[in-house]
This record gives C-alpha cells, structure tokens and sequence, in this order.
C-alpha cells in the first residue's frame, strides 16, 4: 500500500462495542451514522470488534502520551530524528483497510512484513491525529467483511523502528450485513476539493461552531487532508512555511478533524467545531496545497 509522506512527518471512554448511531462528542453536534469509538496510544489500537455495515463515524481519541505527557511529545516532536528520538512516537492516525473475501488480518500483516503488494487489501482511509482531549473523526461507508484498524505512521521511513504498524499498532474488525443505516454520505455544510496535485478549494462558508467538510479527491492519489488553527499570535502564512529548523514552537495546533487519508475518487466527512480565528487546511503543507480561512465570531 502506498503511504502518504506526510504520514510519517506529523508536526503535529472507549468500550468494545460501538455506541449509538448518532452519538454526540466534543464535536458538539450528532455524528453522522454510527459511532465508532477508537483508542490509540503506544502502541495499540482499541475498538469494537464487529460493527454493522453502512454510515459509520470513526472516533479516534489519543490515550498515550500525547493525553497523559504533552510536554514530552511536543519535545520529541520539534527535536531531530534519531536513534534515541522518534519526533512521531505518540502522534496516531487511523487508517481503515478492507480486505477482500477470502483473506485474513494474519495474511496481511505477513504480507507487509514481507513488503508485497496486496491488491486485496482497500485503504479507505480514516481520522488524522488531534490534540487531547480533542477527537478526530471520518465518516465513510462500510460494506460487509473483514478490515483492519491500523496506524501506519512512520512506515514511509527507512528506519523500520519508527513503523507504528510493526509496534502492533493494528486490529482486525468485522463488519456484519445490516440494513438499518444508510447507505450514502450526507452532503456536509462545506465541500473541499482535492485537485492537481495535492491543492485544496473550498467551497461554502466556514463558521463558528459545529461544521461537518466534505471532502473529494478528484486525483489519482491517496491524499492526506488536514485542518490546523493557526495560534494567537501567529499568522497563517507562518504556519504554511514553518519548518522545525526555524527554532520556534509550532505556530499551528490539529483543529480536530481531517484525514489521514482520502483515497483516489472518494468523498469523505469530517465534523469540527470551529471557533472564531485563522485556520489552514492542506494536504501538503505548503503555499500551493494550502487553503487559510478566518472564522469570525457568530
């Protein structure tokens, strides 16, 4: 499976059975379908193990020392890599992979370790990291079968140490045939595009308070897609060029939402509660992928 870069360069009440369709989070607003709460710290990955087919929400909450050490992570975070730093060590993502009829999480896992191709195995992507106690979420939907919940931070990288999925960052979940949930997104307040190579338009009016993004990949690519508030006192053109060089703190923070991918062709919801200040939105941190919004008080 090809990785999104970005992947491995984050500057950035769980039960074992799904809750309610529609529960309500920090998000402030119902989530669409079912809920599907995940756990993920270092290095494990905690959620239902079967879930209904249809409208699911996944929720991903950071439990590890991104929750209980903030000072550590962030020090990690802005220090060079090396043998005794991983500046991605507590920073998680969820990736969502189906895996056609016939073929198990054993057989994936094998193959991966081996680096095959496996054409049998989907990426539909899924949430991108958030600040604790902030979630993240991705709506999408689920046909029957089997998946794997996995996080594959730093498997871009050479240095095999810094590949969450071989910590065992992954789990295997299956999806039953239901037919109580719907069947197809909801068209969202505001719709992001993904297009050419990696450059976001936006399309509709942000505002303060609960919002859910649609988001499309018109591209041949998977596509990371991120949303950031830039921090009193920074600008968002700071935080489009920033870099860790620079020797100041991140002048951006994870607004709680995005992805940690969107697969070629796809359309996916995320819902945030904006409030009022600057945000980025990109899929590459840079001036040609990146879209700078101001939310104005209501």
């Amino acid at each position: 499976m090809k990785l999104h870069p970005l992947a491995v360069a984050i500057a950035f009440l769980i039960s074992t059975t799904s809750t309610a369709a529609g529960q309500a989070t920090n998000n402030e607003r119902k989530l669409p379908g079912q809920v599907i709460p995940v756990e993920a710290g270092e290095f494990f990955i905690k959620a239902a193990d079967t879930v209904a087919a249809g409208l699911t929400t996944f929720v991903l909450r950071q439990v590890g020392d991104a929750l209980t050490n903030r000072e550590k992570t962030l020090a990690e975070n802005l220090a060079p890599a090396s043998a005794q730093n991983d500046p991605t060590r507590a920073f998680h993502m969820l990736w969502v992979v189906r895996l056609d009829s016939g073929h198990t999480v054993a057989e994936w896992y094998g193959s991966y370790l081996k680096g095959e191709r496996k054409p049998w195995a989907e990426n539909l992507g899924g949430p991108s990291f958030a600040d604790p106690p902030l979630t993240s979420n991705a709506t999408m939907i689920l046909e029957p079968g089997n998946y794997v919940l996995v996080c594959y931070v730093g498997s871009a990288r050479e240095d095999k140490n810094r590949h969450h999925v071989l910590k065992g960052m992954f789990k295997g979940l299956t999806v039953r045939t239901a037919s109580s949930l719907a069947q197809s997104l909801p068209a969202g307040d505001v719709t992001a595009t993904i297009t050419g190579t990696g450059q976001v338009t936006l399309a509709g009016t942000l505002r303060a308070g609960a919002q859910t993004i649609r988001v499309t990949n018109q591209t041949d690519k998977e596509h990371e897609f991120t949303v950031q508030r830039v921090k009193p006192g920074r600008t968002a053109v700071e935080a489009i060029t920033w870099r860790r060089r620079d020797g100041t703190t991140h002048p951006f923070e994870p607004a709680g939402g995005g992805f940690s991918d969107v697969p070629p062709g796809a359309s996916r919801l995320t819902t945030i509660t904006f409030e009022p200040g600057a945000y980025v939105l990109w899929t590459i941190r840079s001036p040609q992928t990146s879209v700078a919004v101001t939310i104005p008080a209501k």
